[in-house]
């Protein structure tokens, strides 16, 4: 347990003493959920049992899931096909339960990434008030971000556009997506799919 603490970045006081684990994908991820959690259920993630890490699609995940500890996976649904880390029969050979313990986010709705479950309203409110556009009197609208859906990466697509448009610009995604969910405002802000995510972790660690 100490070897994987210390492969994970965590104190051995985090392993032995919260009650649920949560893996996310990378940076991204690890600055926003804290946030979202917070507002969706009114704790923080520390406050509920609830330790949180970036597995940056390595193994550390399945190795800690391997010693039998409640873990469950937070991870972009184009993961699926473009990380072996994230294939089924990895994840069962660990006695990680893909139907139960990881969330391929957006997958239900056609998404590929966390980014695209929020509204096009919301990100164009966010834009507004952080990078506005530099031609006077044109702030951002709906269908600027509209445009892109459908698209390869929606997140990075969006990210291109607010630099070479905005008076100022995100320092890059996590940044991007940090400062959208320090935006939001009330529980219902938050997309359905990480508030259902985050009341199955709160039942887990309780």
């Amino acid at each position: 347990m100490g070897q994987i603490a210390s492969a994970l970045g965590l104190r051995n006081s985090v392993l032995l003493h919260e009650r649920c684990f949560l893996a996310v994908e990378g940076a991204t991820e690890q600055q926003a959920i804290p946030v979202l959690f917070c507002l969706s259920q009114g704790l923080s993630l520390q406050a509920a049992g609830i330790a949180l890490w970036a597995c940056n699609n390595n193994e550390g995940a399945l190795h800690l899931a391997a010693q039998r500890r409640t873990v469950m996976l937070l991870v972009d649904a184009d993961s699926r096909n473009v990380a072996k880390f994230f294939k089924d029969d990895r994840l069962r050979h660990f006695g990680l339960d893909p139907a139960t313990q990881v969330s391929f986010v957006g997958e239900a709705e056609n998404f590929n990434e966390l980014e695209e479950l929020f509204e096009d309203e919301q990100w164009a409110e966010v834009a507004n008030r952080k990078w506005p556009r530099r031609e006077s009197g044109q702030p951002w609208e709906v269908a600027h971000f509209k445009a892109h859906r459908g698209g390869r990466k929606f997140s990075k697509d969006i990210l291109d556009m607010i630099k070479e448009q905005g008076s100022k610009s995100p320092d890059g995604k996590p940044d991007m997506v940090y400062e959208l969910a320090t935006s939001l405002e009330s529980a219902s802000d938050v997309p359905r799919q990480l508030r259902e995510v985050f009341a199955a972790l709160r039942a887990s660690a309780g």
